[in-house]
């Protein structure tokens, strides 16, 4: 996790993006509020708005991102709790099982392919089984539109890489082909951002049960 892509734009971040992002993050506190979770990761928290959010409503809600300077941003608006933690989303330093849910919004698509697999795979190792895995990304094969244009442009200005990962991820059919390619089940799908992102919602599986060694004959 050597240096910090985001330390020059966590300043702006909020200021850029809260308009459109807020409503996302209350729809992603509604939907998990209905399906009872408690313990609750944001994985790429940025300024924690979101965690922040979440802790009023009283989830037991952390955040980790791999960003010095978001998790500074994230600490202030919390005003010093102990919410968060540097951490490589592709590698989590969590148990097996340790949240109720977990939640990535507009994390996985900046991400190069193989990362944003390993990415997703941790989400699932960290939720229970029972619990839910919550995905806020871009769907793809959509028709144009202001709003697709302005995700474009920003998605552009956010660096050469940036914009290789997200064009990338739109061609493997955006959130919708994540979890396909991943073979996990979607329970629900609710569209935000005017249409051109869907907040994804899939159950953690059920434990894997160890093999039985075979009988002696």
């Amino acid at each position: 996790m050597s240096g910090d892509a985001y330390a020059g734009v966590a300043g702006l971040y909020d200021p850029a993006t809260a308009l459109f992002l807020d409503p996302v993050r209350r729809l992603v506190a509604g939907t998990l509020g209905g399906l009872g979770a408690r313990r609750v990761c944001d994985v790429c928290c940025g300024t924690g708005r979101l965690v922040a959010q979440l802790r009023r409503a009283g989830f037991a809600a952390v955040g980790i991102d791999a960003s010095p300077a978001m998790l500074a941003r994230a600490r202030a608006l919390c005003q010093g709790e102990q919410a968060f933690a540097r951490m490589d989303a592709r590698r989590l330093a969590l148990p097996d099982g340790a949240c109720d849910a977990t939640v990535a919004t507009f994390a996985l698509h900046e991400n190069a392919p193989d990362d944003r697999r390993a990415m997703l795979a941790e989400m699932f190792r960290v939720t229970r089984p029972g619990g839910h895995v919550l995905v806020v990304d871009y769907l793809a094969g959509l028709p144009a539109s202001p709003m697709g244009l302005l995700v474009a442009l920003a998605e552009r200005l956010a660096g050469r890489e940036h914009s290789r990962n997200y064009r990338d991820f739109l061609a493997r059919k955006g959130v919708a082909g994540l979890f396909q390619a991943a073979e996990r089940p979607v329970a629900a799908r609710y569209p935000c951002l005017g249409g051109r992102a869907a907040l994804v919602v899939a159950p953690a599986g059920q434990a894997v049960a160890p093999a039985c060694a075979p009988a002696r004959p």
